[in-house]
Protein backbone atom coordinates (compact mmCIF):
# COMPACT_ATOMS: atom_id res chain seq x y z
CA UNK A 1 0.00 0.00 0.00
CA UNK A 2 0.89 3.73 -0.77
CA UNK A 3 -0.22 6.66 1.04
CA UNK A 4 0.68 10.00 -1.02
CA UNK A 5 0.00 13.23 0.74
CA UNK A 6 -1.47 15.39 -2.05
CA UNK A 7 -3.09 18.88 -0.69
CA UNK A 8 -4.46 20.34 -3.51
CA UNK A 9 -7.74 22.06 -4.60
CA UNK A 10 -10.47 19.88 -5.97
CA UNK A 11 -13.58 20.44 -8.00
CA UNK A 12 -16.29 18.49 -5.86
CA UNK A 13 -20.09 17.53 -7.31
CA UNK A 14 -22.23 16.71 -4.02
CA UNK A 15 -25.57 15.84 -3.57
CA UNK A 16 -27.50 17.82 -0.73
CA UNK A 17 -29.92 16.33 0.90
CA UNK A 18 -31.72 14.70 4.12
CA UNK A 19 -28.86 16.82 6.01
CA UNK A 20 -25.90 15.41 4.45
CA UNK A 21 -23.53 15.98 1.71
CA UNK A 22 -22.56 13.78 -0.24
CA UNK A 23 -19.58 13.65 -3.09
CA UNK A 24 -20.50 12.34 -6.04
CA UNK A 25 -17.48 13.41 -8.38
CA UNK A 26 -14.47 15.10 -8.24
CA UNK A 27 -11.70 16.35 -10.71
CA UNK A 28 -8.22 16.57 -10.07
CA UNK A 29 -5.73 17.50 -12.98
CA UNK A 30 -7.25 17.08 -15.63
CA UNK A 31 -9.55 13.87 -14.97
CA UNK A 32 -13.02 13.01 -13.41
CA UNK A 33 -13.09 10.67 -10.61
CA UNK A 34 -16.41 9.07 -10.01
CA UNK A 35 -17.17 8.52 -6.23
CA UNK A 36 -17.97 4.21 -6.04
CA UNK A 37 -18.38 4.75 -2.17
CA UNK A 38 -18.03 6.88 1.07
CA UNK A 39 -16.15 4.70 3.30
CA UNK A 40 -15.78 7.64 6.07
CA UNK A 41 -16.85 11.15 6.79
CA UNK A 42 -16.12 13.43 9.99
CA UNK A 43 -16.48 16.79 10.59
CA UNK A 44 -13.33 18.81 12.34
CA UNK A 45 -14.67 21.97 14.32
CA UNK A 46 -13.20 24.82 15.27
CA UNK A 47 -15.46 27.78 16.42
CA UNK A 48 -17.67 29.45 13.47
CA UNK A 49 -14.97 27.07 11.45
CA UNK A 50 -15.28 23.59 9.85
CA UNK A 51 -13.97 21.00 7.69
CA UNK A 52 -15.93 18.08 6.54
CA UNK A 53 -13.82 14.97 5.77
CA UNK A 54 -14.77 11.98 3.62
CA UNK A 55 -12.76 8.81 2.73
CA UNK A 56 -13.88 7.78 -0.78
CA UNK A 57 -13.19 5.01 -2.97
CA UNK A 58 -12.72 5.08 -6.70
CA UNK A 59 -11.93 2.22 -8.57
CA UNK A 60 -9.25 0.82 -6.65
CA UNK A 61 -7.90 3.68 -5.17
CA UNK A 62 -8.62 5.46 -1.78
CA UNK A 63 -9.10 9.37 -1.96
CA UNK A 64 -9.28 11.32 1.28
CA UNK A 65 -10.70 14.61 0.41
CA UNK A 66 -11.77 17.33 2.82
CA UNK A 67 -14.31 20.71 2.58
CA UNK A 68 -12.97 24.22 4.30
CA UNK A 69 -15.42 26.58 5.31
CA UNK A 70 -12.91 28.92 5.97
CA UNK A 71 -11.80 28.96 2.35
CA UNK A 72 -14.99 27.52 0.64
CA UNK A 73 -13.03 25.15 -1.15
CA UNK A 74 -12.73 21.17 -1.70
CA UNK A 75 -9.20 20.03 -1.06
CA UNK A 76 -7.48 16.28 -1.82
CA UNK A 77 -5.56 15.43 1.37
CA UNK A 78 -3.93 11.74 0.47
CA UNK A 79 -4.23 9.16 -2.08
CA UNK A 80 -4.25 5.51 -1.05
CA UNK A 81 -2.93 3.40 -3.92
CA UNK A 82 -1.88 -0.67 -3.75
Amino acid sequence: MNIEKINEPLSVLASFGGGKIEPLRFRWTSRTYKVDRINGRWIDRQGDVYCLHYSLQSGDQIYYIHFSSKQVQWWLDEVITE
